[in-house]
Order: C-alpha cells, then sequence, then structure tokens
C-alpha cells in the first residue's frame, strides 16, 4: 500500500470514528453539590454586601474544567435580591465557588479581611436567613456551523 494511501485512508477513519466522541466529550457536564457565595457593590453608597457561604445541590459543572455553567445566572439571583431589598443604586455582582469547604472558606475570610478593615466601603453581611441561591435548570444550547454565503 501506498504511503499516500495510508494518509489518506487514515484521515477518512478518523473522520468518521474519531471525530464525534471528541465533539460529545466537549460537552460534558455534570451535577453535583457545590458552596457558592456572593460578593454584590455598590458604587453609588458604597457598600459592599457579602452572603454567607452556602453548599447548593444539583449545580452544573463542566465535567473538564470543573467550571459552573450559567454563573451569570446566579450573579442575577443576587442582583435582584440587592435590587429588592436596599433599593439602592445599581448593584455589580460576583459569585464565587468551589465543590470543596476549605477553599470556599478561605476565600470568605479572604473577602471579610480585606472590606471590614476599609475606611471607603461599608461591609454589609448578608446570612442564609435573609437570602439563598436557588440551583438553575442547565439547558445545553448546541453550537450551529455557519457557513459563508457567496456573494454573486
Amino acid at each position: 500500500m501506498s504511503k499516500s494511501l495510508r494518509v489518506i485512508l487514515c484521515a477518512c477513519l478518523f473522520c468518521a470514528f474519531g471525530a464525534t466522541p471528541l465533539e460529545a466529550k466537549k460537552n460534558k457536564v455534570v451535577q453535583k453539590p457545590v458552596y457558592l457565595m456572593g460578593v454584590g457593590i455598590s458604587f453609588a453608597d458604597s457598600s459592599v454586601f457579602i452572603t454567607d457561604m452556602m453548599q447548593v445541590d444539583s449545580i452544573t459543572l463542566d465535567k473538564k474544567r470543573k467550571f459552573l455553567m450559567d454563573r451569570q445566572l446566579y450573579s442575577f439571583q443576587l442582583q435582584r435580591y440587592l435590587e429588592a431589598t436596599y433599593k439602592g443604586g445599581p448593584y455589580v455582582t460576583a459569585i464565587y465557588f468551589s465543590p470543596g469547604r476549605k477553599k470556599m472558606e478561605r476565600r470568605y475570610l479572604s473577602l471579610h479581611k480585606r472590606y471590614a478593615h476599609s475606611d471607603e466601603l461599608r461591609m454589609i453581611l448578608v446570612d442564609r436567613g435573609q437570602f439563598r441561591f436557588k440551583p438553575e435548570e442547565y439547558i445545553e444550547v448546541e453550537e450551529q456551523v455557519v457557513s459563508p454565503t457567496k456573494k454573486k
């Protein structure tokens, strides 16, 4: 068998059998309990809101990268709560997450220490009785391949 025929045959086999499993593995997600914590900052009145660290069940993570899927929805949960409760200016919110409790405890203590001694920002702690994150339903979106249109 000639060398060029082997290369073509290998390329065809790779395309037929190798591309599909690689694509399927790319979008794998897993649901597991994760620790979440949120921070919201209002620059209008110089306030920082820090939620309690809480464990939320059935959070969807990217299996390979261990990254929180649809994390903006959890950020919107906190933002809507702050806007409804504190009636302040626009809030900039961020979410911290980790499957491990110790890592989240270190992050919580780090943020608490940073803002507790700040003269410019007033820190407000939001406990679990006031606000809790709710699991969001993850809907996988299929990527569409757009082919370029030909101009006449």
